[in-house]
């Protein structure tokens, strides 16, 4: 197993699961966010961009959006996506369903060489320091034909203050 170059607290650690820049993948998926200094209450703007890389069309495409801990989605940006993409031949969402830590959506297909941009809000519940989860995509009946998208660390002014004061106080 090699050491992993972006982690600073050990070198026991699997493989990435998101590619080295450059890597040809079937998909792609990143996902933006708009801030990252956040406050109680305070909505960031991410913003979920999918590529389907391949020269033939994926059917029943499967995304997985990680949803930070201590962040509510505001699911009405799905829904408005979603009566938008109504109509259309491929990236039309299907369906989507929400769990504690992510939003899972189903799109019927994504055409060769085609990008998808979905923009979705999240509101921060309390204020905390912490990395979003991973966000995938994939082809439901071929789950191998995926890309993962490299996890986020927003940050929050409380924490930075608080790690601050322990710091002066030699903690």
């Amino acid at each position: 197993m090699q050491p992993r170059s972006d982690c600073g607290l050990c070198q026991d650690h699997e493989p990435l699961p998101w590619g080295q820049e450059g890597e040809k993948e079937p998909f792609s998926i990143s996902v933006n966010y708009d801030r990252t200094k956040l406050a109680q209450d305070d909505i960031v703007t991410a913003t979920a961009t999918m590529r389907h890389n391949l020269p033939k069309s994926a059917n029943m495409v499967m995304v997985d959006l990680g949803i930070p801990p201590g962040f509510d989605l505001l699911s009405e940006d799905l829904q408005e996506y979603q009566e938008k993409s109504s109509k259309l031949k491929s990236g039309r969402l299907e369906q989507f369903r929400q769990t504690a830590t992510q939003a899972i959506l189903y799109f019927n297909a994504f055409a060769a060489g085609e990008t998808v941009q979905l923009t979705f809000r999240l509101r921060a519940k309390y204020p905390i320091r912490m990395r979003t989860f991973q966000s995938r995509i994939y082809e439901y009946y071929n789950p191998d034909v995926r890309s993962v998208a490299r996890p986020v660390l927003p940050s929050n002014p409380y924490v930075r203050e608080s790690t601050r004061r322990q710091s002066a106080n030699g903690h």
